[in-house]
């Protein structure tokens, strides 16, 4: 204390601002915790949305399973698919642990919820069969790799095109909630591992169409048939607020849900029919996830200036990505909403590209300058890491929010 008195009578408010940026030095967990409650943390806390398996292995320099399509199923195809699963485990935990980031959103996105909505993984008694070069079937289903984009393309929905045998199928599996154990292992590997010392995200679907669905014709059934629209939603939502139960069982501090609602040129669907058939279902699953003890992240792409206000009145936690390609402005969003819901995004999944790493430093700063004001910023890309974001564009990334991610006053 006497050391501190001599420095107060020589720095006096300088030092005063230096006690107050050790006072509030944090750890990566309680950091997003304080972002989500629209706080000042000692600085931004940063997280991956998402990354492509191609750039990952470049990050880690080694082989991953996570975001790497061929690989899972090329083990899953040989009776692995537990193996399979779990390698997503170091995946994510490295991944973290080796760019000191704040949170880990755990996630396979190879594409389990492409063959079934209760699916992030596949199943352990999954039956997975090789038929050609990029070419398996899935418990049945025929399934095709794309290398150009790094995706698979499911060529039969889950759910029946035409209408009536779409509301016969669902009646047959109302029942059927049931969450495989597969789909929850995984979190509970990283969640024994990382709980308490960084921020555990989760996703779910559950609100509006998923991208295993004939989503053309949900449009017409919007119109036409809106009683087999409806009786969808509410199958969905069923399903999605078992795995919310059981994912924040299995360690899971928040859940993403991860449904779009608009394209770059507005919603998918009208206001009006956004609020009569969207909106209560987003507003249950939220409610059902703060009963847990949770927090609720609502993710969308698209230009949702439209239904932003609906959004943020459900009570959701925070709202990602505000993406700018669609003409959303952070800043903007902020001033407006910043007291009402922390805000997340909006680096675009590039990273710049082949622009460089000065480009992403510049629209880092850009995004720290619009919306870190008073706290309740979070940063992450707009979505996944794309492949042809640069190592060097990732590295310039975090370490300029770690170098600048101040809050100001």
């Amino acid at each position: 204390m006497f050391v501190v008195g001599i420095l107060w009578i020589k720095y006096g408010q300088s030092l005063k601002y230096l006690c107050f940026l050790i006072h509030l030095e944090m750890d990566s967990r309680e950091r997003f915790i304080k972002a989500l409650y629209r706080s000042r943390s000692d600085r931004v806390p940063i997280f991956v949305f998402g990354i492509n398996g191609v750039v990952l292995e470049k990050l880690l320099g080694r082989p991953v399973m996570q975001r790497n399509p061929k690989a899972y199923l090329e083990m899953c195809s040989k009776g692995e698919v537990e193996k399979a699963n779990m390698l997503t485990v170091e995946d994510h935990i490295e991944l973290v642990e080796r760019f000191d980031l704040d949170a880990v959103r755990e996630v396979n996105q190879v594409g389990g919820w492409l063959i079934d909505p209760r699916w992030e993984y596949f199943p352990k008694d999954c039956k997975v069969v090789k038929k050609g070069e990029n070419l398996w079937e899935v418990n049945g289903v025929p399934v095709q790799y794309m290398p150009e984009v790094n995706s698979l393309y499911v060529q039969k929905p889950f759910l029946p095109t035409d209408p009536d045998e779409a509301k016969e199928f669902l009646k047959s599996i109302w029942s059927d909630v049931s969450v495989p154990d597969q789909e929850v292992i995984v979190l509970e590997k990283i969640a024994k591992r990382l709980k308490y010392k960084r921020f555990i995200l989760s996703v779910v679907q559950g609100t509006f169409l998923p991208f295993f669905s004939p989503s053309t014709h949900m449009m017409v059934w919007l119109h036409r048939r809106p009683d087999v629209l409806r009786m969808w939603l509410d199958y969905y939502l069923k399903v999605n607020v078992e795995r919310v139960k059981a994912k924040i069982d299995a360690g899971a501090d928040a859940i993403i849900e991860n449904d779009d609602y608009a394209t770059t040129m507005g919603p998918m669907i009208s206001p009006k029919h956004f609020r009569e058939f969207i909106l209560p279902n987003l507003k249950r699953l939220c409610d059902e996830v703060h009963k847990k003890g949770a927090f609720f992240i609502k993710h969308t792409d698209g230009n949702i200036s439209l239904i932003l206000e609906d959004i943020v009145n459900a009570g959701v936690d925070g709202i990602h990505p505000l993406e700018k390609k669609a003409g959303m402005d952070i800043g903007r969003i902020k001033e407006v909403y910043g007291k009402r819901v922390c805000i997340i995004g909006n680096i675009d999944g590039s990273l710049g590209g082949s622009m460089g790493k000065e480009y992403v430093i510049r629209e880092t700063l850009e995004c720290l300058t619009s919306a870190a004001k008073d706290g309740g910023y979070i940063m992450t890309t707009s979505n996944v890491i794309t492949s042809d974001a640069r190592v060097e564009n990732f590295l310039a990334w975090v370490e300029t929010v770690k170098s600048f991610g101040w809050y100001t006053f």
